[in-house]
């Protein structure tokens, strides 16, 4: 199975990509695959030929497996035959605390999954074939609907290499490496032949040339030990994939990735605004490099820190919000100019900061 990391995207698609990207960061909304029960979606209202229980009076919400790229499907992702997915349930209602109560799960067609486990919150999918079926919990022991859901299986047909500091770009796999001696996290995304991404928590992954570490089921951290290219070995969904990544040993150059990537662009900030968010690509050799650490010195007029996500609305099931290293805050009370010095790697490179008045009337 050949690696397909996607084609790089114009310019424009890829400020509107990286935009939405960073404000569902910022926001502190890391997105999980999930979808409203049938009662929820109903507020309350139970299906036709059902009779349905008091213990979630407006049905619950349905959370599937996390992703590395944070996939926004409103929808369950599809489990791959022959993988496995953890659902998990929430109340439908605010403050959608976890669902605690138990419950009794039941597949309408269980030619397409099995239950590998339940507890008290969640249940276990394994994907048997392709389709769809309906899962109904019900509360403990009698045949009330508490809410039920589609759920689908597919095969897999293609997995996707992705630096976890990229994963808001389209980027093919010759055009970034993992930067030798440092750790990177490297993410596995998973397609079935419609490329609708699907899930497969038993996922495994081996790297020769590299020492790894798993983060989560479909992301491990790794650290080149040489400059050779690294073989990257992938089994699931009862696939296997093997895939190389390329080891830069150095960093030539530092750019400033976005919002503003056009020729001698200066860092535009307002005075007195609240900190504007900058993310920085290290190069080699033209390559994109993941795993460098990085330093950010502004002169004496310009603040700079950490971007900190907000988690004011996120939801109880929201993994926590996760912001490149390549990214600074910046902010400014003081009109004129100023400078910026990045530092990642052997590379240094300083860049113009222009601090203007703030609209009239604001």
């Amino acid at each position: 199975m050949m690696l397909q990391s996607g084609n790089v995207r114009p310019t424009e698609e890829r400020e509107r990509r990286w935009t939405m990207a960073m404000s569902v960061v910022l926001a502190g909304l890391a997105l999980l695959a999930c979808k409203q029960g049938e009662r929820a979606e109903a507020n309350g209202k139970c299906p036709i030929g059902e009779t349905c229980s008091d213990l979630a009076p407006t049905g619950l919400v349905f959370v599937g497996a996390h992703t590395v790229n944070d996939a926004d499907e409103e929808l369950l992702l599809p489990t791959a035959i022959g993988g496995t997915q953890t659902v998990t349930v929430y109340y439908a209602t605010e403050p959608n605390v976890a669902y605690v109560a138990g419950f009794d799960a039941t597949l309408v067609d269980s030619r397409i999954a099995t239950l590998e486990s339940t507890g008290p919150t969640s249940l276990v999918l394994r994907g048997a074939s392709e389709g769809e079926a309906l899962l109904r919990l019900l509360e403990p022991g009698t045949n009330k609907l508490l809410d039920r859901v589609k759920i689908a299986s597919t095969a897999l047909a293609r997995m996707s290499l992705i630096p976890r500091e990229l994963r808001s770009e389209k980027v093919e796999a010759d055009q970034w490496a993992v930067l030798a001696g440092n750790p990177a996290e490297l993410g596995i995304l998973l397609f079935d032949s419609n490329d609708v991404q699907v899930v497969d928590e038993g996922l495994d992954m081996h790297v020769r040339g590299a020492d790894i570490s798993r983060r989560a089921w479909d992301r491990y951290e790794v650290r080149a030990t040489s400059q050779a290219d690294l073989s990257i070995t992938v089994r699931a969904g009862g696939q296997v994939s093997t895939m190389a990544a390329r080891v830069a040993s150095s960093i030539d150059d530092i750019v400033l990735n976005l919002p503003d990537t056009s020729e001698g662009a200066r860092i535009k900030l307002t005075r007195g605004a609240s900190a504007t968010t900058f993310c920085f690509l290290a190069k080699s050799e033209g390559r994109t490099v993941v795993g460098a650490k990085w330093k950010f010195e502004p002169s004496e007029t310009v603040v700079a820190a950490r971007p900190e996500p907000s988690s004011e609305d996120a939801q109880p099931w929201a993994a926590p919000p996760w912001i490149p290293p390549s990214c600074v805050a910046l902010s400014s009370v003081t009109t004129g100019r100023a400078t910026l010095k990045v530092t990642t790697g052997n590379q240094e490179e300083t860049f113009d900061i222009e601090v203007s008045e703030p609209p009239p009337g604001t």
